[in-house]
């Protein structure tokens, strides 16, 4: 017999929140079932396990995060270097302090704290996806915003978006006599909004002191993605995975104009109807890279991001250590994540 100890904060609503909703589920199973917060986890104060063999889901720390790392007094730009020192630290001491407390154990973990920060790194992401043979945007090295200025001239669209973000926040889009930005700019001023959402698009079409001003801090640059349309709307596929085996696909869909598929950026959840639409192979490609996305990364678990484009190449955008559920009432797109999830830990030996 095994025990589950699930690791999360009050704050996330989503993901944490679903998951002990089906803690009984657990029950079915013959597991025993634990719960704590991070607070509990830094003060030592874990609960007692009964059992030889023990494993832990970890969710996102969202009181450590909005606490130490993205502060309403910050005055950083998001998505900085310091964000990911100060991540992985945060999951550094913990692997740290659960090996020493529980050092009688066998303990496994749904996503180890030795690498669940990694998805947080953009570039290295890259890195590691590239060298795998999986899809992903083309990078560009140059922080010469003159060259980067003649990429644009030349009819190539770009990303520049800071290395050590996620949900859309922190990103600027050029191409030819059109720029938007998401963060707040003042000339060459780089405001970062303190909140996950209202990062709305902003235009700074010639806006060169801020070109100039943002390459100076941690981004990476990305030839946009020429996307395969449905319905005459650009799409991606959140294709979450567990242990190895896709579970849930969930496309969200925006106006081919628009800049991003992020739901906070202004997309919206699709049904299965309009998963049915899209071409069957290209489907099976995406889920196949997405199966080689998590491996890769060493995960267990995930969400992976995937853009199709016009050659009908399954493009690897995000990956998502810490994907949010969907949803359990939504009559068109309910999923019962967690059901599933539960299940696999189930059968994972």
């Amino acid at each position: 017999m095994e025990t589950v100890l699930a690791i999360g904060d009050k704050k996330d609503f989503d993901s944490f929140k679903k998951f002990l909703s089906q803690r009984r589920l657990f029950r079915k199973h013959r597991i025993n079932f634990k719960t704590v917060d991070y607070d509990a986890v830094f003060e030592k104060k874990l609960p007692k396990i009964k059992t030889e063999k023990l494993i832990v889901y970890f969710f996102f720390p969202f009181d450590y995060w909005d606490s130490h790392i993205e502060t309403r007094k910050s005055r950083e730009v998001y998505g900085n270097r310091n964000y990911f020192i100060k991540f992985r630290k945060f999951w550094k001491k913990t692997g740290r302090i659960l090996r020493e407390f529980y050092k009688d154990k066998k303990i496994r973990f749904i996503n180890s704290p030795d690498n669940v920060y990694v998805e947080r790194d953009k570039e290295k992401t890259n890195r590691i996806l590239a060298k795998a043979g999986i899809s992903v945007p083309k990078h560009y090295s140059t922080r010469d915003y003159r060259k980067i200025l003649e990429l644009v001239d030349s009819g190539k669209k770009l990303f520049i978006k800071v290395r050590y973000g996620s949900m859309g926040k922190g990103i600027t889009y050029l191409e030819r006599n059109y720029w938007l930005t998401n963060f707040k700019a003042q000339n060459s001023h780089i405001i970062s909004k303190k909140s996950d959402y209202g990062w709305k698009f902003r235009e700074i079409t010639g806006n060169r002191k801020f070109i100039k001003e943002l390459i100076k801090h941690d981004v990476v640059i990305e030839e946009a993605i020429r996307p395969f349309l449905i319905r005459g709307r650009k799409f991606d596929l959140r294709i979450y995975v567990a242990f190895g085996k896709v579970l849930y696909i969930y496309p969200r869909s925006n106006e081919y104009d628009k800049i991003t598929t992020n739901i906070s950026q202004g997309a919206r959840g699709e049904d299965q109807q309009f998963l049915e639409s899209i071409p069957k192979k290209l489907l099976e490609r995406a889920e196949k890279n997405a199966l080689r996305t998590v491996k890769a990364m060493d995960l267990n678990f995930a969400g992976v991001d995937i853009m199709p484009d016009t050659d009908h190449s399954a493009v690897i955008i995000e990956v998502n250590a810490f994907p949010g559920f969907p949803s359990m009432k939504d009559r068109k797109r309910k999923f019962n994540l967690s059901k599933y999830i539960i299940a696999e830990i189930a059968k994972w030996k």
